[in-house]
């Protein structure tokens, strides 16, 4: 089959597009069905008139569910970032309409989840409260993609130190929010908040939760104890989830690393208490990254704005 634009765009339909990228998702026929609030047969259709259309399977099936072939592969790729423009179309059609809707997805790590990104999503909601926000949190094997594809707006979170060497730098832009600091911090009644300033040798010897290989914080956390001529902790619990690593603490025992504003807002729900350290820890930039080859739909541009907004306040209050 010799495909040309204009051949594409006769038998193509942007429905049938949605239909599939909803199936990838859901994982199966008839959650898909469920979502689009369609019959399964409706779906199957649908499905079926792409793979005619293309004169190949783009999805195998199995009692599993569905699983993409390297052709279904290809075609989504593309038609979630045709998807992405169609939804900015239809935000800056509201947007001309009555300059208050729309709908922005936001990819997020840990680093800007519970601070930056709520209080950029108050602003957000004060000046556009129809605006419909979806967060993903994430790490950056998973975000990024899904950024350069389309599926996500925007991508909230710390900068890596090789930005400019890696392979997403030439697809995607990033505005430098503010330098965050990084934290040691323990359940409020560990010993060692009791004596003053303390060293990375004294806390070693605790039980240590940290985040799994891989993660950017994680190359934070081996550079440092490589600094301080220490081995890894030997008793250690990996994981990135925040209020997990807080109930660890309660032990009292238990220590790990938090970004210095996640910290603090813990602190004043009484849950953790950052130690007194004897030297000064960065974590690193904290930005927005978009894309550098589409144009943002009107609810993201304000969005972008409104994290802007909130990083000065974070600069004002710090």
């Amino acid at each position: 089959m010799k495909s040309s634009v204009v051949s594409v765009a006769r038998k193509l339909k942007f429905y049938q597009l949605v239909v599939l990228d909803q199936v990838v998702q859901s994982g199966s026929l008839l959650r898909a069905a469920q979502v689009l609030n369609l019959t399964q047969p409706a779906v199957t259709k649908v499905i079926h008139e792409l793979e005619s259309y293309f004169d190949a399977p783009l999805l195998e099936r199995s009692n599993r569910g569905v699983k993409v072939t390297e052709l279904g592969e290809l075609v989504l790729r593309r038609a979630r970032s045709m998807l992405a423009e169609l939804r900015a179309l239809s935000d800056e059609v509201e947007a001309f309409r009555d300059g208050t809707s729309g709908h922005v997805v936001v990819g997020t790590l840990i680093s800007a989840s519970t601070s930056l990104l709520p209080r950029a999503l108050r602003l957000l909601k004060s000046r556009a409260p129809r605006v419909l926000v979806s967060v993903r949190i994430g790490q950056f094997d998973q975000l990024f993609p899904a950024l350069i594809g389309g599926e996500v707006d925007l991508v909230v979170g710390r900068v890596p130190d090789d930005w400019q060497a890696r392979g997403e730098a030439r697809a995607l832009g990033v505005d430098v929010l503010y330098d965050e600091r990084l934290c040691i911090v323990g359940g409020h009644g560990h010993p060692l908040h009791a004596g003053g300033a303390v060293g990375l040798a004294e806390l070693h010897a605790y039980p240590w939760v940290l985040p799994p290989p891989g993660s950017l914080l994680r190359q934070t956390v081996d550079h440092l104890f490589a600094q301080a001529g220490l081995a890894l902790p030997g008793n250690v619990i990996e994981s990135l989830s925040v209020l997990t690593n807080v109930a660890l603490m309660q032990d009292q025992q238990t220590v790990g690393l938090l970004p210095l504003e996640t910290a603090r807002q813990l602190a004043d729900g009484g849950g953790v208490r950052a130690f007194e350290l004897d030297i000064a820890l960065r974590f690193g930039d904290i930005g927005c990254f978009h894309p550098s080859g589409r144009e943002l739909g009107p609810a993201a541009r304000l969005f972008r704005e409104c994290l802007r907004a909130a990083s000065e306040e974070l600069g004002e209050e710090g």
